[in-house]
């Protein structure tokens, strides 16, 4: 047998099969290649058909499982291909990163690849943080890598600038060297025109923060979308893109959803789990298929609560994690003052809430249509979920975003508080002004929790002289106007209430 082989077609479903069945991606999942002892280059050529040494073509299939090798080979031409390695498509994959598992998205990776075929130019991905766009973007990529003769990833997550991009991508394609940005743009749309590229933007909301960035990455897409070319650009980001004069043949935009129940079973038992625990569907439902969340909350499931889910859900804990804390962290720092006033009312009421009633709490009357720029803002960045009933709409959070917003309701709050007391300077308070944090004109659950978070934090700040640190903020309000108020007032009062409940159950 020759000492270099190949995969038959036959031979590359057999192992597609075997490896989504562990939830790997073709060669995204690095212990695959660091089993079979080679690269993840190698495994790319492997993918494509490609001839490579026979005893890592050997170790790629047992890798993944396959023992017998042999049903993978293509034996139609091993007489008559020599040994030397044919010439391949240029691919840059390094700064493309690994991932452990890959479940599901078949439809969406369908769909995606319909798109690209039918002549989409420009294909955005968005969606929340960890809901797992880069993922999905590497397999569509694998998918159909083949399709191009020229790949190039770039994450934009340490990008500083749109020059600094145009410049690595242009010295990767042709060595060229740019010092400007309209002729950078211009060099890189001849090449896209040349050739068929498919050019991965990843992680494209890190640049958007700062303005002039936001600028310029709008003004290279935009031409990226209105020029003729043969070539992709496949772009995932956290926002939704602000562009103008789309031209809908050539451009498209997947929104994605987290897993499917079935595909999240799926993660699960990667993990040891049967999939039949109980409480698992709830679970699922509660973190709503999110990935990334998923992944972080398994091993604390396994290693505190035994693999106990139902334990899990008893203790009424909703855990981000630090990486996706950071991500929702990251987001929140981009909001206008509006949007956190909106957000902070959906964590407040903590279940849908139409559009009327929401504009009815504002301390101040503001035109409606500037509050549904808030709300659009914050669909964009996929942090709010809309609801229809009746006709009308109506919006919340998803649990893990509710979960971090109303932290950051009880840490503001409370900072807020220990700035007044000992200034005794009212303006100090902004969220405990602008928002009743019990849900107005209700006594409810929603609103005792995190007034009850909120009195835990206080408590153990001042212990027993809390009362006495709320009666000082009160006598501050006696002389004050209604506006410079606010809420203030009911707010303390419904701590006090909360304190005196605690105190009497000590």
């Amino acid at each position: 047998m020759s000492n270099s082989l190949k995969a038959s077609p036959a031979g590359l479903i057999i192992v597609d099969k075997v490896r989504q069945r562990r939830g790997w991606t073709k060669t995204s999942t690095a212990c695959w290649w660091q089993d079979a002892h080679t690269s993840k280059a190698t495994l790319r050529r492997f993918w494509q058909g490609e001839r490579i040494q026979r005893e890592i073509f050997i170790a790629i299939c047992q890798a993944v499982g396959i023992s017998n090798w042999e049903a993978i080979v293509d034996l139609s031409d091993i007489s008559s291909i020599p040994d030397s390695q044919p010439s391949t498509p240029f691919l840059d994959w390094n700064e493309a990163p690994d991932i452990e598992t890959f479940y599901g998205r078949n439809q969406e990776l369908e769909d995606l690849e319909q798109w690209i075929t039918d002549g989409c130019k420009l294909v955005t991905i968005v969606g929340i943080g960890g809901i797992g766009k880069t993922s999905l973007a590497l397999a569509l990529a694998d998918r159909i890598q083949a399709k191009f003769d020229r790949l190039i990833w770039k994450s934009l997550l340490n990008s500083s600038s749109i020059l600094t991009l145009l410049d690595n991508i242009l010295s990767i394609l042709d060595r060229t060297v740019i010092q400007d940005i309209d002729r950078g743009i211009k060099q890189l749309i001849q090449f896209l025109q040349q050739r068929r590229c498919l050019l991965i933007l990843d992680g494209l909301e890190t640049v958007l923060s700062n303005q002039e960035n936001a600028i310029a990455y709008n003004s290279l897409i935009q031409q990226l979308n209105q020029t003729r070319h043969q070539s992709c650009i496949i772009i995932t980001s956290r926002e939704k893109l602000n562009l103008i004069d789309i031209n809908p043949k050539v451009f498209c935009c997947l929104t994605l959803q987290g897993l499917s129940t079935i595909d999240t079973i799926r993660l699960f038992q990667s993990q040891g789990f049967t999939g039949k625990e109980l409480g698992l569907s709830a679970l699922i439902k509660l973190y709503r298929g999110n990935p990334l969340a998923i992944k972080l909350i398994i091993p604390l499931i396994q290693s505190i609560f035994a693999g106990n889910i139902a334990a899990f859900l008893n203790e009424n804990a909703l855990v981000i994690g630090d990486r996706l804390n950071h991500i929702l962290q990251q987001q929140f720092q981009q909001l206008s003052d509006l949007e956190r006033d909106i957000i902070y009312w959906l964590a407040i009421w903590q279940e849908p809430i139409s559009f009327c009633r929401l504009q009815s709490h504002f301390l101040i009357s503001l035109d409606p249509t500037m509050i549904l720029a808030g709300i659009v803002g914050l669909e964009k960045r996929s942090l709010i979920e809309k609801w229809v009933n009746e006709n009308e709409y109506s919006f919340s959070l998803q649990p893990l975003v509710m979960k971090f917003v109303t932290d950051k309701l009880v840490e503001n709050t409370v900072q807020e508080i220990n700035q007044v007391v000992p200034s005794n300077e009212i303006g100090y308070f902004k969220v405990l002004r602008t928002h009743w944090l019990l849900r107005p004109g209700t006594d409810d659950i929603a609103g005792d929790r995190i007034l009850h978070q909120l009195r835990e934090q206080l408590w153990r700040n001042y212990g027993a002289t809390l009362p006495e640190i709320l009666n000082q903020i009160l006598s501050l309000l006696s002389d004050k106007s209604p506006l410079a108020i606010g809420y203030i007032g009911c707010n303390i009062m419904a701590i006090f209430h909360h304190l005196h409940s605690y105190i009497n159950s000590l």
